[in-house]
């Protein structure tokens, strides 16, 4: 298994102005970092988190979590056929 770490300095803090990057765990906020990202994210950390999360994570997270728009959602699930 490759070790995931989350490099805080590729997300932007405006993208997470409410809580603290430092506090941020690849694993147990999976689903929270890769919503917010594709949500409201600039185009470099996108990139990012699509290099860091496999396509079933992603979908995973945007099915799981509430708030996410169906356009992101469909997109995803689209461009992983």
């Amino acid at each position: 298994m490759i070790k995931k770490e989350l490099h805080i300095k590729l997300l932007n803090p405006v993208t997470f102005w409410d809580v603290d990057l430092n506090f941020l765990d690849i694993f147990k906020d999976r689903d929270f970092i890769i919503v917010r990202v594709l949500e409201r994210g600039t185009d470099m950390e996108i990139a990012y988190i699509e290099a860091v999360y496999s396509q079933s994570e992603i979908i995973s997270a945007l099915e799981n979590t509430r708030g996410v728009s169906k356009k992101t959602l469909n997109f995803y699930k689209t461009i992983s056929l």
